[in-house]
């Protein structure tokens, strides 16, 4: 295996969003926010990508299926209720078949993975057509905010700590999603990367369409490819 596809492996197995370790606490306000968005709209079978506290799980309630990816070993048991599997692997490799789950939740996760638009594509690929991904990550900010990301992300390659950097809303139009809502939060008492979560589906059919039309202009027998030369 190329030293590349070693490293990739390797964070997506071992390195963990600095928001989950111990010690530290992500913002509290956007943790509950998120939970109440998955209590809302998470239904049917869900893929869980990230969970690390039981608050997680007990915002589900209308679940037929639960398959927990990258979920700390201690919520094993945890809510007997659900019909929960665990699960271990890479979520730019998901072990599922296409359009499995009805909602995908991701949280603080695509930091850790090496290539996080090959793992949004894996989300799209076991996405319904109708599903929805629930997503609360930290982002790489606009201006000279990102730009100190990524002087730091610099400083910090090579080391087993998650992306500071990775530009989610981007990382998920890369993997043709389709950002329907997105709220920021910016941390106030440290300095640490903003927060970003939000709803994203697979396109409209329709703006699959028009967007077609778009690049596909219809033209009449005999026009010139390029109007005007």
């Amino acid at each position: 295996m190329p030293s590349d596809d070693v490293h990739a492996v390797r964070s997506a197995t071992t390195v963990t969003c600095h928001y989950k370790r111990a010690g530290v606490s992500p913002p509290i306000e956007m943790l509950e926010r998120f939970r109440v968005l998955a209590r809302k709209r998470a239904a049917g079978r869900v893929l869980d990508i990230g969970a690390f506290r039981l608050e997680d799980l007990l915002a589900y309630h209308h679940v037929s299926y639960l398959a927990m990816l990258d979920a700390k070993p201690d919520l094993r048991g945890e809510r007997p209720d659900l019909p929960t599997e665990f699960i271990d692997g890479d979520p730019a490799s998901l072990p599922f078949p296409d359009r499995a789950f009805d909602v995908v939740v991701c949280r603080f996760s695509l930091c850790s993975t090496g290539k996080p638009e090959s793992a949004l594509t894996e989300i799209g690929r076991v996405l319904r057509p109708i599903g929805q991904l629930l997503f609360l990550e930290h982002t790489r900010a606009p201006g000279v905010v990102g730009e100190a990301q990524d002087r730091a992300q610099e400083m910090l390659h090579g080391c087993r700590r998650c992306r500071l950097n990775v530009e989610v809303l981007v990382q998920l139009q890369r993997a043709g999603l389709v950002v329907r809502r997105a709220d920021w939060y910016w941390p106030s008492a440290h300095v640490r990367a903003p927060l970003v979560q939000g709803v994203a589906t697979h396109p409209d059919p329709q703006y699959e369409r028009e967007l077609g039309w778009l690049r596909n202009p219809i033209r009449r027998t005999g026009d010139p490819l390029w109007p005007g030369r």
